[in-house]
């Protein structure tokens, strides 16, 4: 009797592992194809010299945001949408520091915790998207323009203590 309790747990422990992993596949194979693609875009362009880095923006669309070397040695993110096509580019040497907008919401704010800072395009903007907590535990999703690192726009979910 212990030893088909021993087994059905073993046996469990390994579905709920393999479920698990499934899941898991299931959220980064799309991500690692979408990377591809957009690689292989900009391959095909004549002024990219290598591909450095890629992650995805999640605004009102879908944006997929890599970090290219031009030819001329410079470094840019080229923005593409969700149908491939290129919708900008910007010389990273360009934007505003991510540290300078960091500083200006606390500045106007407080102290925050800051839980990511990413660069992305809203609204036909190029955009710093902050997402911090304040004191209150309230989720802030702040946009920042790069060219001057202005508040562009700006979500609040309450936090624990004010739902």
């Amino acid at each position: 009797m212990r030893s088909w309790m021993i087994l059905g747990t073993v046996t469990l422990v390994i579905l709920l592992g393999l479920g698990v992993f499934g899941f898991y596949q299931s959220i980064e194979v799309p991500k690692e194809e979408q990377k591809e693609a957009v690689a292989s875009l900009v391959s095909e362009e004549e002024d990219a010299e290598t591909f450095d880095d890629f992650h995805l923006f999640f605004g009102m669309e879908t944006i997929y945001v890599a970090t290219v070397t031009q030819t001329d040695g410079e470094a840019y993110y080229w923005f593409y949408d969700e149908g491939y096509e290129r919708i900008d580019r910007v010389p990273t040497a360009g934007v505003t520091d991510e540290e300078t907008v960091i500083d200006e919401a606390r500045s106007e704010h407080g102290e925050i915790d800051v839980r990511d800072i990413r660069i992305g395009y809203e609204e036909e903007e190029i955009v710093y998207e902050l997402v911090y907590t304040d004191a209150s535990a309230a989720l802030h999703y702040e946009y920042y323009t790069v060219e001057d690192g202005e508040s562009f726009k700006r979500y609040r979910l309450p936090g624990n203590s004010e739902a």
